[in-house]
């Protein structure tokens, strides 16, 4: 999935990249109302059933997060760590809002995609269709329970307690971008808490969620596109948008066609 546009500094992409690598993952790890009981069950599939039941039940929120990545480029570890807000409303709507290491927004819906970089004052649309076209994206996207349709999924005995389980996850059909994954689910909660993707290459990617609050609804314009003044807009192709190009793209994200 080469989605990183030329105009990106190295950094920034590897940051990008592995956020858009692990989105479908977090999309399932969104799903999560609060306490439903206080007893660790002892079987994967109520785990993942009361996990789901948690998923159907939230329809916004807010939270903080922290991403660390690692890239194994050059026979070399690097890792490179991130923080923020993050805002989510169904359907597939989400908003990143990235305190360190730089500050920038990326936006992402059903059909748009796009980054804003502070320093810079420029917008970079990205190919979001990739991103929710994959059989494998719509079963992260559509809850826990679609989990064994694409993945060996097995409870981890060694890094399990009674209060948490963690959850492994290997592709059944070889994912370039995904080799494997787990995930932290609290069990007082029933809320996925942390998720870490590795791909065939030896890069990883942890994303952990703070602070979750659920919600009945968001302000609909934090998804909408946003150029500030003399803000520099490039296209997925690269190509630098005109005025009237940018007037048609905002109008097409706010009406949700």
């Amino acid at each position: 999935m080469n989605i990183i546009n030329n105009h990106l500094p190295l950094r920034r992409g590897l940051l990008l990249t592995a956020l858009f690598l692990c989105l479908p993952v977090l999309l399932l790890l969104f799903g999560s109302a609060g306490p439903v009981s206080a007893a660790a069950p002892q079987m994967l599939g109520e785990i993942l059933d009361k996990t789901e039941a948690n998923y159907q039940s939230v329809h916004a929120f807010t939270a903080l997060f922290r991403q660390k990545t690692t890239s194994a480029a050059a026979g070399t570890l690097s890792a490179e760590e991130a923080r923020g807000r993050l805002y989510y409303a169904k359907p597939r709507q989400m908003r990143w809002e990235y305190d360190k290491p730089e500050e920038q927004i990326f936006v992402a819906n059903n059909q748009f995609a796009w980054l804003y970089v502070r320093a810079e004052n420029q917008v970079t649309l990205f190919e979001a269709d990739k991103l929710f076209a994959s059989p494998l994206a719509r079963t992260f996207f559509d809850g826990a329970l679609g989990l064994k349709n694409h993945f060996d999924v097995t409870l981890d005995s060694v890094q399990s307690t009674q209060t948490l389980a963690v959850i492994k996850l290997v592709p059944r059909q070889e994912e370039p971008n995904i080799k494997l994954a787990y995930l932290w689910i609290d069990l007082r909660t029933y809320r996925i808490w942390r998720v870490q993707s590795h791909d065939i290459l030896g890069n990883t990617n942890e994303i952990s969620i703070e602070s979750f609050k659920p919600h009945s609804n968001l302000d609909p314009g934090l998804f909408h596109l946003d150029v500030p003044p003399a803000a520099k807009v490039f296209g997925a192709d690269g190509r630098e948008l005109n005025a009237a190009e940018i007037e048609q793209l905002k109008a097409r994200i706010s009406s949700g066609k």
